[in-house]
């Protein structure tokens, strides 16, 4: 397997835009979570839109992601799933109500926080992982002896945004750790046991052309939650990072929308 060694970032960021962000423009809040080998500006666009709209917003950097690959190699998702803990924390000391929201990873994350936190007023999971189950490279049956003779995994040049100049947006690792990986697929087996634990509100958003996390997974969680309200919308045009594609406009408003309605 080659590894791009020469670079850190799949588009290189300015050092300013992989800090985490804080947007207070009301009292009800929302912690909004990037993605896997990601960074906050995935993120920032959306939160801009809700404080627009009166949210105070929150952007955390997750353990071990805005540095290296090697300092990501360090952490397991329990740091992950901690540094959202934290944030969640900091945003309930100021908000009478907390949303939680994330993409990929981040919408995984925000799932858990909601079966963790029965604060949590609802949960917006965008492009989410539900399960192990939709894997589908070969490689993740034996990732656990994997680990030890293939350090790094670098993803594909496929772009599956309906605006690849996007990806200008997205700054993440250009190879992720193989034992990160690993520790993803056990943070997904705990969630999928959680889903059913689940109250809040609930909207899933997925994009129908994503290449990354299979579509599967949507109404999976969806089957899954033990949410009595809870609403699956689909993105005809988008990709993976919906909050970024040609979408994201009427993504925004309907995650506003949505949270007002809640």
């Amino acid at each position: 397997m080659a590894v791009r060694t020469n670079t850190i970032w799949s588009s290189p960021p300015q050092p300013d835009q992989l800090r985490p962000f804080r947007i207070r423009a009301g009292t009800r809040g929302c912690l909004l979570l990037h993605g896997f080998a990601g960074t906050p500006p995935e993120m920032r666009g959306l939160g801009e839109y809700l404080a627009a709209a009166g949210y105070d917003v929150m952007g955390p950097l997750l353990a071990g992601h805005g540095l290296t690959p090697e300092a990501m190699e360090l952490t397991r998702w329990t740091d992950w799933a901690r540094s959202a803990q934290d944030a969640l924390d900091s945003l309930r000391r100021d908000c009478h109500e907390v949303f939680v929201a994330g993409q990929s990873l981040g919408g995984t994350l925000a799932l858990h926080l909601a079966a963790t936190n029965a604060a949590v007023t609802g949960v917006v999971a965008i492009g989410a992982m539900g399960s192990p189950a939709y894997f589908r490279d070969w490689r993740i049956k034996v990732i656990g002896a994997l680990k030890y003779v293939v350090r790094w995994h670098v993803p594909p040049d496929d772009c599956d945004l309906g605006d690849p100049s996007a990806l200008r947006l997205l700054h993440s690792y250009a190879r992720r750790p193989t034992v990160c990986i690993e520790s993803l697929l056990q943070l997904l087996r705990v969630v999928d046991r959680e889903l059913p634990t689940i109250s809040a509100p609930a909207l899933i958003v997925h994009g129908r052309n994503d290449r990354t996390v299979d579509v599967a997974n949507a109404p999976h969680i969806l089957q899954r939650l033990g949410s009595a309200d809870k609403q699956l919308a689909w993105f005809e045009r988008s990709g993976h990072t919906v909050t970024v594609d040609l979408e994201h406009d009427a993504l925004y408003a309907m995650v506003r929308d949505w949270l007002n309605a809640h």
